[in-house]
């Protein structure tokens, strides 16, 4: 949560909780009607991430998180998602359980997302195999210190082609001036040549990287710290957020129930003790 109001969303944002909405649960539910098994098998996504992590024997719920994902999406009628490339799949599968809703029951309760990709489709983890990613320690986090981050990027995975100092590196394969280009992208020509050169070392190079790294996290690190300091107002934005999330999911669950005709606003139950 700070990590969001970090980079800059602000708190009249909604932000919510996946299992404190449990109308997503219930969507999940309908939605998982409308796909089959053999379409949730051939998500390349779900591939890729059962054999990074080693998964061989997979559960329904990894096999149906894009279902889950899908419910994330629609239950507030989102229209436009900011994902990595490696998500588009998952867009895909949203887009079909819209359009397999929508012709089933026959009213058009949702519309179709489109996928919003931004200039770095993909961040390579620091250890060159691997997308970014928690899960996996390859990552740097706004929370880290500019000294854990320094250490991260002196760590990670450079030229694998270039054995010694003196040898010309191949700037286009190594991970760290992928980071360059992104971070720091005025600076490439010179880190190119001087990689090309072997005037430049891998070690120099990483250590340069990290500080602007640091100089780039350093307003976001800021703004984060101040919400961070403030621990009960987080949890206040939170817990207000959720609230209009929910409003917003209960209203998208009401059309969903009545489009699938199993609607019964007459018919309240309340709990006894």
């Amino acid at each position: 949560m700070c990590d969001y109001l970090g980079v800059g969303l602000r708190p009249e944002n909604t932000f919510f909780v996946q299992s404190q909405v449990p109308e997503l649960a219930e969507l999940v539910m309908y939605f998982s009607f409308l796909v089959t098994l053999a379409r949730l098998q051939r998500n390349p996504t779900v591939k890729d991430e059962a054999k990074t992590y080693g998964v061989t024997n997979m559960s329904y719920g990894f096999l149906g998180y894009p279902v889950s994902q899908a419910a994330d999406i629609l239950a507030f009628k989102a229209d436009l998602i900011p994902v990595g490339q490696d998500q588009l799949p998952h867009i895909e599968q949203t887009r079909e359980i819209v359009r397999s809703f929508n012709r089933t029951f026959g009213r058009e309760v949702f519309t179709l997302p489109q996928p919003l990709v931004g200039e770095v489709p993909v961040l390579v983890g620091t250890d060159g195999d691997n997308k970014m990613s928690k899960s996996l320690d390859n990552f740097v986090a706004f929370a880290h210190s500019p000294e854990e981050t320094e250490r991260r990027i002196l760590n990670m995975v450079t030229d694998r082609k270039r054995a010694y100092r003196k040898d010309p590196g191949h700037p286009d394969e190594c991970f760290a001036f992928k980071y360059w280009s992104i971070f720091s992208p005025s600076d490439t020509p010179v880190v190119r040549q001087e990689c090309e050169s072997a005037t430049r070392g891998c070690k120099d190079c990483k250590a340069q990287l990290a500080s602007k790294l640091n100089e780039h996290l350093a307003e976001i690190r800021e703004r984060r710290q101040q919400y961070a300091s403030q621990p009960d107002l987080v949890w206040d934005i939170l817990a207000t957020s959720i609230k209009r999330a929910r409003a917003v999911a209960v209203e998208t669950l009401t059309e969903v129930r009545e489009a699938m005709k199993i609607a019964f606003p007459k018919l309240q139950i309340k709990g006894g003790k």
